[in-house]
């Protein structure tokens, strides 16, 4: 399992310049093992496209996200300045395994914006629509893979 989750990321990753303009994503999907969840997700790899995120998006279709690729496995940190839509994060780990949840969160125009973070390091973070984790049944400690990594949208 673990070596899958990596080949699969190590094309992924690859896949995306960093020089690339901040809404040039790669395509994606993140496959919740042991249950029938599958999330198309725009990939953010650069600073520029983990910065701009999904703020200014005013809608978010149902099974759809963002997965944001780290350099490092950190404590993440996230804020929803200029993000129109409530979210719940998705902390994963280097291995795929969900570390960290955070429900709920809801937009925030005016800063000062307050930072959130994930409780134990990770590589990887997706953004979901809000009550999302709670309808899924998706929980600390599942593991999940990421497949079919193209340029254009699912």
């Amino acid at each position: 399992m673990k070596k899958c989750f990596s080949i699969v990321f190590i094309l992924l990753v690859s896949s995306v310049y960093a020089d690339e303009p901040y809404n040039d994503f790669a395509y994606g999907k993140v496959v919740f093992t042991g249950q029938d969840l599958t999330i198309e997700v725009e990939v953010a790899t650069t600073e520029v496209q983990r910065s701009r995120g999904l703020m200014f998006r005013d809608s978010l279709e149902q099974e759809k996200g963002m997965l944001f690729v780290f350099k490092h496995a950190l404590i993440q940190r996230v804020w929803m300045r200029n993000t129109l839509i409530s979210l719940d994060i998705v902390f994963i780990s280097t291995q795929g395994k969900i570390v960290s949840i955070i429900k709920g969160l809801q937009p925030c125009i005016k800063e000062p914006c307050d930072v959130y973070k994930s409780t134990d390091k990770a590589k990887y973070m997706l953004e979901i629509n809000a009550g999302m984790i709670d309808n899924k049944g998706i929980a600390v400690g599942q593991m999940l893979k990421i497949e079919e990594t193209v340029r254009r949208p699912l």
